[in-house]
């Protein structure tokens, strides 16, 4: 079946949310996230995934959330961003707001950081990058399907690309919230697919 978004001659770019040690990482931290990302087995098909953009020419986008140092300017505006800052965790240059141990991040691959919010693109040269790839279409994986994923999925919609998720690349807080997700609430905002078939879409086949 043909994926909506990545048809031939449509140009997408990887962009990859949150795959973080101190939010995806067992070895750095503890949550019903984190539990979710292992038990899905994302990071190997995300790195699977993520390959099949480079050998393709498309771009891998890294998006990070990390506060600043001593967390100086982080906005305490809602329960998530208050509990990051109650337990110090994810601030920036440490080795829990690293990039995920077991993610492979290519030489040709892009970080985007921020340094608030909860969703990719505000704040952040995000939609510029993708604009000087001529990019139209974003496929999300990553983490979360709570809240940074469907953020940036209407974040993106609203800048004017088309949106996919691969589904098996992606997991949420807890595995009924992220059927809930991906049944009811994404579905009306991005094509909703697996990884093997965003691979063999005519858009990465040239």
């Amino acid at each position: 079946m043909p994926v909506i978004g990545l048809e031939a001659g449509r140009n997408p770019a990887l962009v990859i949310s949150e795959v973080q040690n101190t939010i995806t990482n067992p070895a750095y931290n503890d949550s019903p996230l984190i539990r979710q990302a292992g038990a899905r087995g994302i990071i190997p098909k995300i790195n699977t995934l993520a390959e099949g953009f480079r050998k393709a020419g498309m771009p891998v986008v890294h998006c990070t959330i990390s506060a600043r140092r001593v967390f100086a300017g982080w906005n305490d505006n809602c329960r998530l961003a208050h509990r990051i800052l109650k337990e110090r965790i994810n601030e920036d240059g440490t080795a829990a707001a690293a990039i995920h141990d077991d993610i492979v991040v290519g030489e040709t691959d892009i970080v985007s950081a921020r340094h608030h919010g909860m969703s990719p693109f505000t704040g952040t040269s995000l939609d510029a990058t993708l604009r000087s790839f001529g990019i139209d279409t974003v496929v999300f994986a990553g983490v979360s399907t709570n809240i940074a994923l469907p953020g940036g999925c209407t974040e993106a919609i609203g800048l004017g690309y088309q949106v996919v998720l691969a589904e098996d690349c992606t997991a949420g807080g807890t595995a009924e919230s992220h059927q809930f997700q991906i049944t009811m609430h994404l579905p009306l905002l991005a094509t909703i697919t697996d990884s093997a078939s965003i691979l063999d879409a005519p858009a990465l086949k040239g």
